[in-house]
This record gives C-alpha cells, sequence and structure tokens, in this order.
C-alpha cells in the first residue's frame, strides 16, 4: 500500500448506499480506514492480475471433488483389473494344481523285478581293478609337487618342487629332449 500523506485531498465516488454500507462494515472488520482498504483491494487485483469480471476457476471444493472422483475411477480400473484378469487367472492355476495327481512309485512288472534281483545276486566280473600304469604316478608325482606363486608384482605362475636329477629321469623316461 502507499503511504498516505496528508497532503493529499478526498474526492466523493457515487455508489449505492447498500454497497456503501457492505463496504464501509468490511474496512471494520479490516481494521483499516476506507481508502487504504480500497487501495489494497486494487492492489490486489492489479498484482494478480485478476479482472472482478473473471471467473477465478475452480475454488477447494470443486478441486477435491473432482481429484475424489479420479481416485474413485482409478480404484474401480484396478478391481476391475483385478476381477477380470488376476482372479481368473490364479483360479486357472489352481485348478490345474489340483488336479494334478500324486506321485506314485512305479511297480514293475514281476519278470523285470526277478531280472533285476537276478543281476543284483550275482557276483560282480571284475573283482580287482588293475593296478594304474606308472605314467599315471608319474604323473601324479609330478602334480603334488605343483605349487601356484602369486608375487606382488606380475602374472602368477606354477613351480615345480623337484629335485633336478628327478625331472631329468622324467624325461628321458618319456622321450622328452628338449628343455
Amino acid at each position: 500500500m502507499k503511504k498516505q500523506t496528508k497532503k493529499e485531498t478526498f474526492k466523493n465516488l457515487s455508489i449505492k448506499a447498500s454497497v456503501a454500507k457492505r463496504f464501509r462494515k468490511f474496512t471494520k472488520d479490516l481494521g483499516l480506514r476506507q481508502s487504504a482498504s480500497l487501495d489494497l483491494m486494487l492492489d490486489f487485483f492489479e498484482t494478480n492480475r485478476l479482472s472482478p469480471t473473471q471467473h477465478l476457476g475452480p475454488n477447494m471444493k470443486s478441486l477435491e471433488h473432482h481429484l475424489e472422483k479420479r481416485i474413485n475411477s482409478s480404484i474401480a480400473i484396478v478391481r476391475a483389473i483385478e476381477s477380470t484378469q488376476t482372479k481368473p487367472t490364479q483360479a486357472m492355476l489352481a485348478a490345474l494344481f489340483e488336479s494334478l495327481p500324486e506321485k506314485t512309485k512305479k511297480k514293475l512288472p514281476p519278470s523285470f523285478e526277478q531280472a533285476l534281483q537276478n543281476t543284483l545276486a550275482q557276483k560282480p566280473i571284475i573283482q580287482q581293478l588293475p593296478e594304474a600304469p606308472p605314467e599315471k604316478k608319474d604323473l601324479e608325482a609330478v602334480l603334488k609337487n605343483i605349487e601356484l606363486v602369486k608375487p606382488t608384482f606380475g602374472n602368477p605362475y606354477l613351480k615345480v618342487n623337484m629335485e633336478y636329477d628327478e625331472l631329468k629321469s622324467l624325461k628321458y623316461k618319456y622321450h622328452v629332449y628338449h628343455d
């Protein structure tokens, strides 16, 4: 509100008596002088770019009613999806699993059962496996002596912990002549 000074002059406005009475009551409720409250009203309309002839749009009650309608329609959509898609699918799956028979162990015909018992009753033909060939023993000995070395810098590598003469004899035995 602009500061009013005592030097300003007053002007008369011609308004209806009922409107003047309402305006005086309004200014009294605000606790302002008539010219100050009129100045505030004009500032309000100018700053908010409003016109008294314009409709201000939806008020809080109509917005609340509109939102409630939207929420109710969303709930109706979810319920429709549930009743048309989710519940029938669940019912079909339940029916499918209910109709499955329990797993039962098949009983073999007596002739097969007898044949199975006869084969199990016989002594195994191979009673003792032959001893592993010497190559396998040599390979196992070399593999037992290999260890993984992980240096701080560089790539990890394998190290063979064998005497040089033992390694040389294995090379000679298996005809490996390169170093």
